[in-house]
């Protein structure tokens, strides 16, 4: 398992996580929804939903997409491998 130290605060959300990356952004007046390929959920509307780049180094490829409604911040999931560390 790979350690990854920043220089700065932990961020307590994916979407102000300099290692995040917007994925999609489907607005309420949106029609319909679709299956992502990634991780074949639902991209509804009035949500949107990140993708992590330390997934995609470990991985080859992005596995995750971390979803929210708009205007919410989308929490810092469990298996985030971002760690605090005493200088």
């Amino acid at each position: 398992m790979s350690k990854y130290i920043v220089p700065t605060e932990i961020p307590k959300y994916c979407d102000d996580c300099p290692f995040g990356h917007l994925h999609y952004h489907h607005p309420f007046w949106s029609k319909g929804s679709w299956v992502d390929p990634i991780d074949k959920k639902e991209n509804k509307p009035d949500t949107y939903g990140y993708v992590c780049n330390i997934d995609f180094s470990e991985n080859g490829k992005y596995t995750k997409v971390m979803r929210a409604k708009c205007k919410e911040n989308i929490k810092k999931p469990k298996w985030c491998k971002l760690e605090s560390v005493e200088e």
